[in-house]
């Protein structure tokens, strides 16, 4: 593992009084990142699903590449680790596909100078996409095959092999990994409750100003995109998994460590969404996902599920996580198949005894602070089809927003009697900047009955907010 020789190791009590000293500061006036000082640099992913396949393991090669160059740019030594967030292998019944991994990480990067942190998803088990309270010695083959090079960071042996559970420090940050033991809901064993519960507070004992990092698959209930999904019927969060892809077990925990970030995985949601990171007691991201997307299910048209968009292989993301030296933390969205940096990186104030850096991102104030997109018109088009009638298309430009638009509804009517709904997902996930959406689109309504319609357009931006509703009324002869 690499040392920081421009580390300052500060007191316990040094460190609170200069964050006492910050407090009246503003949440705007606090949001400043030291990138000449950078003290840990640690990539944040998911969802590699390594399964022997050249496309697979070319974009986790390709996503360490790029984490590696995107740290080393205002951090000389580059990564300093990389977390994994569950779903390292794709199905653990094959237990060739952990040496696939193994050596696509040692492609890139010397896991005894680059420590890779891993927790453990549904898929590496190879118990039907579950956990099971058999689950530990079920991925043993992984300890096994990594070898002891993968963990030297490791401050304890015993919860490892017996509940999957790590704790790691990397450049004087401690690292927790925990482990559910049941899907649906998703649960955790008293013990691996408690011992969380009790690295938390001697951690943050010791050093209440700096921020403490907890890495779990499943995301924690209600907190970033995706976190409501199986948990309501309701659209767009209604899933035949129920309490599948999120959990309450962790959440009494976290809420009394202002300290704790937590990073999760799980749904492969696409982080240009802002709502992928999430302030309430502590602080949640998500990880994305390396291999493909997945997104709510709207019921978006030109899906080949629910749930997956058809270009989900055009895509593969996850996060630069760094520290300055007064703790604030800077994160860094990665598209690694534009090979880019998706929108502004999120830059979260260290600790303070008011809490006022949990703040920044409260989901509450950024959606108040949300504007509405913004449509122009809806142009209707008649095609002759010889023999058949009409054909009829409408074009529209894309909406303005102050982020971007995720999602359009388009309705057709004939006089009171709804036609048709067309939900039509944006292309935002694809593009690591929204200026680089598509400008323009078309659909078509296809050939109608002579009558009189209209149809209407509206835009809903991540946030849920609507836009204004545009209208043309057309009459096919």
């Amino acid at each position: 593992m690499r040392l920081k020789t421009s580390v300052i190791i500060l007191s316990v009590a040094s460190m609170w009084l200069f964050s006492a000293g910050v407090q009246a500061k503003t949440c705007r006036s606090a949001r400043k990142f030291d990138d000449k000082h950078i003290v840990l640099s640690i990539g944040a992913i998911s969802d590699t699903h390594i399964d022997g396949r050249t496309a697979n393991s070319a974009k986790f090669r390709n996503a360490l590449r790029q984490l590696n160059a995107k740290a080393a740019e205002q951090d000389g030594n580059g990564l300093d680790g990389v977390m994994v967030v569950g779903d390292i292998i794709d199905n653990g019944m094959n237990k060739k596909q952990i040496r696939v991994f193994k050596n696509d990480y040692e492609a890139v990067l010397d896991p005894v100078k680059v420590p890779m942190i891993y927790t453990v998803g549904n898929h590496d088990p190879g118990t039907r996409y579950r956990w099971y309270p058999d689950t530990p010695a079920k991925t043993k083959f992984i300890r096994d095959t990594l070898g002891t090079d993968y963990f030297r960071t490791d401050l304890e042996d015993g919860m490892r092999n017996k509940y999957e559970c790590r704790h790691c420090v990397i450049g004087g940050y401690h690292i927790l990994s925990v482990t559910p033991d049941g899907a649906s809901p998703v649960t955790y064993p008293d013990t691996v409750v408690k011992w969380l519960d009790a690295r938390l507070k001697m951690i943050t004992k010791e050093d209440p100003g700096k921020y403490v990092i907890v890495i779990t698959h499943p995301m924690i209930y209600d907190t970033v995109y995706g976190s409501l999904l199986g948990t309501t019927d309701s659209s767009p969060w209604k899933s035949s998994l129920k309490w599948y892809w999120s959990t309450k077990a962790l959440t009494g925990v976290l809420d009394k460590y202002p300290q704790a970030v937590t990073f999760s995985g799980h749904l492969h949601f696409p982080l240009n969404d802002p709502r992928s990171i999430w302030q309430g007691k502590f602080t949640a991201l998500g990880c994305g996902s390396v291999s493909y997307a997945s997104i709510e299910p709207g019921d978006y048209e030109e899906m080949p599920s629910s749930c997956v968009p058809k270009d989900a292989r055009k895509f593969s993301q996850g996060l630069l996580v760094q520290f300055d030296a007064k703790g604030n933390m800077r994160v860094t969205r990665m598209d690694f198949y534009n090979n880019a940096a998706i929108g502004k990186p999120w830059i979260i104030p260290h600790p303070v005894k008011n809490r006022s850096n949990l703040k920044v991102y409260m989901t509450e104030r950024r959606k108040a602070a949300d504007k509405a997109p913004v449509l122009g018109n809806i142009t209707v088009i008649q095609t002759d089809i010889a023999g058949k009638g009409k054909s009829v298309s409408v074009t529209f430009a894309s909406g303005i927003d102050d982020e971007f638009v995720h999602h359009y509804v388009l309705t057709l009517k004939e006089g009171d009697k709804v036609v048709a709904v067309r939900n039509i997902l944006s292309d935002f996930y694809l593009h690591p900047q929204p200026s680089e959406m598509k400008t323009s689109w078309t659909r078509t309504l296809g050939i109608l009955a002579s009558g009189t319609y209209t149809v209407s357009l509206a835009a809903y931006d991540s946030w849920d907010k609507k836009s204004n509703v545009v209208t043309s009324n057309f009459t096919v002869l």
